[in-house]
């Protein structure tokens, strides 16, 4: 029974870190936005340009030691790395469900998201497989001789980071995100008639004789108590749809959302989330692109967080002749994880999508 528990907790926490690890790693931009909002909390904005480093960091170490663990490699190692790794997250999600600074961890990527208190609640049942680990630390065999162990440890770890590098240089080879091929963006921002709607809690706060009691609407006190405050306690959610926030506006102000996803026709989305951060050594053959698309009657059109009064300069400067139109940036990262990249639509259905360094691969359709 004891060597079963062993291999089980074993088990669980290899399974684990590897899919939490392999989720972050399909998406490390996105794991690096997600630890911006991180430092945000924090006040350590300033090391946000580290962001993208201790992203591909920390989803190549969860998914390397998840292996290391499965496969019995340096064992030891793998399991104090994991002690290491808890004792930072089982505290930060404790903080972070109390302060809900940070809605979503993040801990399993865009794949599976849960809510902070599901997440702490979590890493207490893995604390508990880890305690068992810890106590056989020393009663697993290795399967390797030890010259093999370290080889195949540093082979893997080569391997987790070419995967986390392919995926930055290229789209993620799984999308998790709403926006991916095959799906249609007006059908996820509808709301369904039954959706959940929030439910909030109202406590009432009154004092008497310098004693402070909550109260509820269907208990209140009588007049000799004085009135103090009010809070609201949400207990559930109301439906978040899958796409939301997306709203495409001129620089005039008007809402060309209905018409670009309504169009029967293809139309391109060059995504431009910030003009600042944009990589431009593409843009001669993204203006290719645009001046056949529009030759066959096809849509062209770049979306851009960046404010209107940038618009005409950038324009000039990467010799552009589409429509420069605005949209969230929150949204455009979300649509696409490249910057600039290009989506192909019809219908409003997307059709296909392009890293800027995938541009050779277009097809007019």
């Amino acid at each position: 029974m004891k060597v079963t528990i062993k291999i089980i907790s074993k088990i669980i926490i290899a399974v684990v870190f590897i899919f939490s690890g392999f989720v972050k790693c399909v998406d490390p931009t996105g794991t690096a936005i997600k630890m911006e909002e991180y430092l945000l909390a924090f006040g350590i904005d300033f090391m946000i340009p580290l962001s993208l480093g201790l992203s591909i960091l920390m989803c190549g170490a969860e998914m390397l030691v998840g292996i290391m663990l499965l496969l019995n490699l340096k064992i030891k190692w793998a399991i104090w790395i994991t002690i290491a790794l808890m004792v930072f997250y089982t505290p930060l999600t404790l903080w972070l469900a109390i302060s809900n600074k940070v809605t979503d961890c993040g801990c399993f990527g865009d794949a599976l998201v849960l809510t902070n208190w599901q997440t702490f609640l979590k890493n207490v049942v893995l604390d508990v497989f880890i305690v068992v680990l810890f106590i056989n630390r020393g009663n697993f065999k290795n399967l390797f001789k030890p010259v093999f162990q370290t080889a195949a440890a540093v082979g893997f770890a080569l391997l987790v980071t070419g995967f986390e590098f392919y995926n930055l240089n290229h789209l993620p080879v799984i999308d998790f995100m709403p926006y991916k091929i095959g799906a249609n963006i007006p059908a996820g921002m509808i709301i369904p008639d039954d959706a959940p709607q929030a439910i909030y809690k109202i406590i009432f706060c009154y004092e008497k004789n310098g004693t402070r009691k909550s109260f509820t609407d269907k208990n209140l006190p009588d007049s000799t108590w004085k009135f103090v405050k009010r809070k609201d306690r949400r207990i559930q959610k109301d439906y978040s749809p899958p796409i939301h926030d997306f709203s495409i506006i001129t620089p005039d102000n008007l809402d060309v959302t209905n018409k670009i996803l309504s169009d029967p026709g293809y139309s391109y989305l060059l995504i431009i989330s910030n003009f600042q951060k944009a990589n431009l050594s593409h843009f001669d053959e993204i203006n290719r692109i645009a001046e056949s698309a529009v030759s066959k009657g096809y849509g062209f059109y770049a979306l851009t967080s960046s404010v209107p009064e940038e618009h005409e300069l950038f324009k000039e400067k990467v010799k552009a002749s589409y429509p420069i139109y605005l949209m969230d940036e929150t949204t455009l990262k979300t649509m696409i994880r490249s910057n600039p990249g290009l989506i192909l639509i019809k219908n409003g259905t997307i059709i296909g999508k392009w890293h800027y360094k995938q541009l050779k691969n277009v097809k007019d359709s």
